[in-house]
């Protein structure tokens, strides 16, 4: 039961970090985040009979507007522990007070790193390309860690929660996305085979006699009945040297559109109900581990 039970145990700060987010580095300190009112600065000073409107800023172009927005955090190396973490004590746990926002961590060069994973690129790959995917995943753990040192975990276990837990959501999208992608490409793909080879010969035989042909006996199967049937072998024949190669382009196309629909259709719902699950299941290896 113990066994069972920690990996719970070890997830649940993390769920109430991640349900509290953004509370960490907005919550009001008097003094701190929350100056003190000043009369005249914070609050509308006094009308004053005859003054001019000049210094009026309630418009669109307020200086609150105009200010920068907060500078993001310099990043920071991968953290190298000698000694394990602290575990989390659960009677040490509070509502997230605000903290200093947790530096994201940028990988070694050339190096893709997605919370615990870590690979090597080869050089083919662009860099913008790479360092788009390792800045989203780092900001994502960096504001994982930060929520939870904001409700009490120490900095380098929540910084080791953060990390399994990005690593944990991708391991768990690729496990559960992959194959459903790889399913759904197949069959989507027969299936746009088929539709596509038939509009493609639609389009090819369209004006010809064959397609004439084709019309006059599907027009005669009422009252023709099976004598209708050499008519439109005859005009699918004589299409088919004009209709073969639009039909084999059809075919092709249809059978791209079809993979691509049935890969998003299953792939990307497995994917994120993978991500969930190996994002919790990550959070509680590092939450105990």
């Amino acid at each position: 039961m113990r066994r069972v039970a920690r990996p719970i145990v070890g997830a649940l700060p993390m769920a109430l970090a991640v349900a509290c987010a953004g509370v960490a580095v907005a919550v009001p300190q008097p003094g701190v985040t929350q100056p003190p009112a000043q009369p005249g600065i914070n609050t509308p000073a006094p009308a004053e009979e005859g003054r001019s409107e000049l210094g009026n800023f309630d418009t669109p172009d307020t200086l609150q507007r105009l200010a920068p927005e907060p500078a993001r955090p310099e990043s920071r190396p991968v953290p190298e522990y000698t000694t394990p973490p602290p575990p989390v004590v659960i009677e040490e746990l509070h509502l997230p007070e605000p903290v200093e926002p947790v530096a994201p961590i940028a990988p070694p060069p050339r190096t893709l790193r997605v919370g615990d994973f870590t690979s090597p690129v080869p050089d083919e790959v662009p860099g913008e390309l790479l360092d788009g995917v390792n800045t989203t995943a780092a900001d994502v753990e960096a504001a994982i860690a930060t929520q939870g040192r904001s409700i009490g975990i120490n900095p380098s276990r929540s910084d080791k929660i953060a990390a399994a837990t990005v690593g944990g959501a991708l391991a768990g999208a690729a496990v559960a996305g992959v194959p459903a992608a790889a399913v759904g490409a197949v069959g989507g793909g027969l299936i746009g085979a088929g539709v596509g080879a038939g509009i493609g010969f639609a389009v090819g035989a369209a004006g010809t006699a064959g397609a004439t042909a084709i019309l006059a006996g599907a027009a005669a199967v009422p009252t023709a009945g099976a004598a209708a049937v050499p008519i439109i072998t005859g005009g699918f024949v004589a299409a088919w040297p004009i209709a073969a190669a639009a039909t084999g382009a059809g075919a092709a196309i249809g059978a791209g559109v079809g993979a691509a629909v049935g890969a998003a259709a299953l792939g990307i719902p497995a994917a994120a109900a993978g991500a969930v699950a190996g994002g919790v299941l990550g959070s509680g290896y590092g939450a105990t581990l």
